[in-house]
């Protein structure tokens, strides 16, 4: 048995293992169990404090798939450490009246919009669907298509080249030969022909399996019958001649209303909800005395607001409440706060319309949840604070990080001339080539292809190359750089070396390149070095200079905010959430993603948290092997190994543990029978 597979059989060994240990000994939860109360302060400055219950909400707001990862003490103290760094730039933020900002006030304004108008929609449109057997039933009525069952048809198949091809193939099948025999000597359909003519699940709905759309040769077979000996064809259509007997034939149905009512309800639920805001609409019009002007509605260009001159204060939609009040101006200003896939949906068509549509109703719903305050509903929404606390805190991070990190274009220029190797694309050749599978004409080529260049005669070299050369059509290299690699043929040091080692002019003598092939070659020219220009460069150097120092400002100004506003952490007091089974599943994971580092710090966690002789066993092997078989650091593995071996002298895996050892320092030896 070779190595590999028994370190293979090993780790399914020490994977399966964990259940019969558990059964051994009952798992410690957890080491300390001082972390159930959610009124632990986790952090505290001069203005407010973080605890438990605002860490533990803090990680229910991430991704389901991410929240285990942060649930572990390491994953913590991580989230600690972010919603320590945000309250400390917060406080600098409302210190520095960036809540009041206009620009800030602007974008929350905007945000707050869109909450108000999902909110208002949720609890007078959404909440209030009922989905009525009517309603059911219509939509039913409506789209009795999309209720049948089409038919299953199944047959024995053949395409082939010709009707003479056809013929001889139905002679053979009525003289007994079996339709796979036939298939494979005369059907041209790949498809059909790799399952022995047997073509499954065609439902008459347009598709041919194997075949496609063939509208024709899908009437023949929704025409025919199953039968044992009768064969269809042959048939000439649009794809070619075909040949088919029908094995079994399942009729389409029209599925009844009371089997599919509970398809139905999530069916025709659009359709109401459609119905209710239309209703809702139509009584926010009244209401606000909204009047609508569409007479010029086809003039707005929405991607050229220039072509929109002469129109953009016409009033689309006027009412008693200026807030839904829309010119084109307005509609231009909000087509152009879409995302560009939002725009795609606006491309065409009656494309003004359709946004001016959709702004009045959005419009309408926040016109009247501002009127309902609808803040009232908003004050415990964290998604809506986290918006809130997102554009205050975006700009103070500007403000007191990015915008403070000042780069010269002294020390742009420092920086170019110091990595101008990188900004330069080097040196490069162009060769001719003369190519052939015999040295001795290549000898004689080459005496005269030297005469030729002698007297600088081109028309010759090309008669040559094109009367002798085995590949004229590579008889011009270009861009050939000193690395060893010859473009267009491949890697070859020496070739490559021959042709930077001589000056331009240079006739190679005859050699055998790496490739096999005989040649010889002449230098024509080179390219010398050439750099983009710093002002070129500035830019893209600029940034990546601000990139660069962004981080080391970040931490001195997070350090001098944590100073002015007292901030302290107590991570001591965080404790493992999750259970050991838990970290092996997260382990395991990380391990399938080949992320083996993110493994080894689950496994870590359990050594660490969960010392019950079981648990901690486990999780040592495992670390120990992915060190081993993963990561390659054979000398750390070794040792862990060993140690493994010292702490728990005896156990399930400890044959494999010493196995691993003797692999590690060699004198392995395994002699299994296969």
């Amino acid at each position: 048995m070779h190595l590999s597979r028994w370190l293979t059989f090993a780790l399914i060994v020490a994977v399966g293992i964990a259940t019969c240990f558990a059964e051994e000994t009952a798992p410690t939860e957890l080491k300390n169990q001082n972390r159930l109360n959610e009124a632990d302060v986790l952090a505290e400055w001069d203005s407010g404090v973080i605890t438990r219950k605002d860490l533990d909400a803090k990680i229910s707001h991430l991704p389901v798939n991410q929240q285990g990862r942060y649930r572990t003490v390491e994953g913590q103290t991580q989230v600690l450490d972010i919603m320590a760094v945000e309250e400390a730039f917060m406080a600098k933020a409302i210190q520095l009246g960036v809540d009041k900002d206009p620009e800030i006030l602007k974008l929350i304004e905007a945000g707050t919009r869109q909450f108000f108008i999902q909110e208002y929609y949720k609890r007078n449109v959404s909440d209030l669907v009922i989905v009525t057997t009517a309603d059911k039933q219509k939509y039913y009525d409506d789209n009795k298509q999309a209720f049948y069952d089409f038919p299953n048809v199944t047959i024995n198949y053949i395409q082939t080249k010709d009707e003479a091809d056809a013929l001889a193939a139905i002679a053979e099948i009525k003289a007994g030969k079996s339709w796979a025999e036939v298939s494979d000597a005369y059907s041209i359909n790949a498809y059909a022909k790799g399952i022995k003519g047997v073509v499954k699940n065609i439902r008459l709905n347009g598709n041919i399996p194997g075949v496609g759309n063939d509208l024709v040769l899908e009437k023949h077979i929704a025409d025919s019958q199953p039968s044992p000996t009768e064969v269809y064809g042959p048939f000439k259509t649009n794809s070619g001649w075909h040949v088919f007997q029908t094995l079994d034939y399942k009729a389409g149905r029209q599925k009844p209303v009371e089997e599919v009512m509970p398809e139905l309800d999530q069916r025709a639920r659009p359709g109401v909800e459609t119905r209710l805001l239309n209703e809702l609409t139509g009584r926010l019009k009244t209401k606000y005395s909204v009047a609508v002007d569409t007479s010029r509605v086809g003039e707005i260009d929405l991607k050229d607001r220039a072509k929109n001159e002469a129109i953009l204060d016409l009033n689309l939609i006027s009412s008693t409440n200026p807030d839904l009040n829309i010119t084109v101006a307005t509609l231009l200003d909000r087509y152009a706060q879409l995302s560009q896939q939002e725009q795609l949906f606006f491309s065409k068509g009656e494309a003004a319309q359709q946004l001016l549509d959709q702004e009045l109703i959005r419009s309408l719903l926040y016109a009247d949840a501002k009127e309902q305050n609808y803040t009232q509903y908003l004050a415990d929404n964290p998604d809506f604070e986290q918006m809130r606390r997102y554009y205050i805190l975006n700009k103070a991070f500007r403000q007191l990080v990015v915008d403070s990190i000042q780069i010269s274009s002294e020390e742009a220029k420092a920086y170019y001339d110091e990595h101008i190797g990188e900004y330069t694309t080097p040196a490069h050749r162009k060769i001719e080539v003369l190519w052939f599978t015999d040295a001795g004409e290549a000898e004689t080529a080459r005496g005269k292809y030297d005469l030729y260049a002698g007297f600088n005669d081109q028309t010759r070299i090309d008669k040559l190359i094109a009367d002798k050369s085995t590949k004229p059509q590579l008889n011009v290299l270009q861009n050939i750089y000193d690395n060893g690699i010859i473009t267009g043929v491949g890697p070859d040091q020496a070739f490559c070396d021959m042709v930077w080692d001589n000056p331009v002019g240079y006739i190679s003598p005859v050699f055998t390149a790496a490739s096999g092939d005989i040649l010889f070659f002449r230098t024509l020219e080179e390219t010398p070095p050439t750099a983009q220009s710093f002002t070129e460069l500035e830019p893209r150097i600029y940034g990546m200079l601000k990139n660069q120092r962004q981080t080391t400002q970040q931490e001195t100004v997070t350090q001098e905010l944590f100073e002015e506003f007292n901030m302290v952490k107590y991570p001591e007091k965080l404790s493992l959430e999750l259970k050991a089974e838990d970290l092996f599943t997260m382990a395991d994971n990380s391990a399938r993603q080949r992320n083996f580092k993110d493994a080894i710090s689950f496994y870590d966690q359990i050594i660490k948290n969960f010392a019950n002789g079981a648990d901690d066993y486990r999780a040592s092997f495992m670390k120990a092997f992915l060190i081993a078989e993963e990561l390659k650091d054979e000398a750390q593995a070794l040792q862990l190994f060993k140690d493994f071996l010292i702490k728990y002298p005896s156990g399930e895996l400890n044959e494999s543990a010493q196995f691993m050892i003797d692999s590690l320092e060699g004198n392995a030896v395994l002699e299994i029978e296969e």
